[in-house]
């Protein structure tokens, strides 16, 4: 029955996030010829920088590359946003009650619409980086041997970097996978919470807990995470000790951390669908 419920919702879904991706993408295309002016206008192939026009030329580039990126992320904030609505709309509103019709636990019916929304955001990354990646191509293009050089050692040290710290980087990203589950489940259970507590306005009322519970969350949470960059370790009862910064158990901490809110916050959702609509 998993199965099933993700199918459905991925369908769902894809009615209003395909054409999301459709707009990614020509965006990245848009990209792609604004990086080759922006590069060819530096590297002064397109116009001298002794002509008149060159300072405008410069601006007008450096202005399209801005409005590229400022779409690009809000193109994937929309994504986002359309994947909460949809979870808001299929277990808040009248939909809901088709919803929960279905002979399903409650834990599947949460973890149907994690996976499918996992997918979407999954579909969403790659795009970006597609974009990144297109762009990047055209200011190779157009920027020179000079800056062909420069980039090609960039990288170089960059991978280096990289394989010298296969541990650091494992955890780095598993950190951002965990980190990017816990925000999911923080959000769908505020959804949850704030609708629960109300008759009317329901959807206001979801809207201003997830600001509500983000705000203090993220507070707290950034608070220990600044501290432990700083060298700082936060003791109980406000006391303070100094102690040397490890990259790899800094990351092993907000793993952790992040874990246990997610698991928090999943336990919450499935709590709060079972009483709401007394599901099993």
């Amino acid at each position: 029955m998993l199965v099933k419920l993700f199918k459905h919702d991925f369908r769902a879904h894809s009615r209003v996030q395909i054409p999301v991706l459709i707009a990614i993408a020509a965006t990245a295309i848009l990209g792609f010829f604004n990086m080759l002016f922006l590069a060819g206008t530096g590297s002064g192939q397109l116009i001298s920088e002794e002509s008149d026009g060159y300072p405008l030329m410069l601006s007008a580039a450096i202005g399209g590359t801005l409005l590229i990126f400022l779409a690009l992320g809000a193109a994937m904030t929309v994504m986002a946003v359309l994947i909460f609505v949809r979870f808001y709309r299929s277990m808040v509103t009248d939909e809901a009650y088709l919803t929960f019709t279905l002979p399903v636990t409650a834990g599947q019916l949460i973890g149907a619409k994690f996976l499918s929304s996992a997918v979407w955001f999954f579909y969403g990354g790659v795009a970006l980086t597609l974009a990144g990646g297109l762009m990047y191509t055209g200011a190779v293009l157009a920027g020179g041997e000079e800056f062909r050089v420069a980039m090609t050692e960039l990288w170089g040290d960059l991978i280096d970097t990289l394989a010298e710290n296969p541990l650091t980087v494992f955890l780095l990203v598993l950190c951002c996978i965990v980190t990017m589950i816990r925000w999911y489940f923080q959000i769908t259970g505020a959804i949850l919470f704030g609708a629960s507590v109300v008759r009317k306005n329901k959807a206001l009322a979801a809207v201003g807990m997830v600001f509500a519970v983000n705000f203090v969350v993220n507070l707290v949470t950034s608070i220990f995470s600044t501290s432990s960059l700083l060298g700082y370790s936060i003791l109980f009862m406000g006391a303070v000790e100094y102690r040397d910064f490890s990259p790899n158990a800094w990351l092993i901490t907000q793993i952790c951390i992040g874990a246990v809110l997610a698991a928090v916050f999943w336990w919450m959702s499935v709590r709060i669908a079972k009483k709401s609509v007394n599901i099993e």
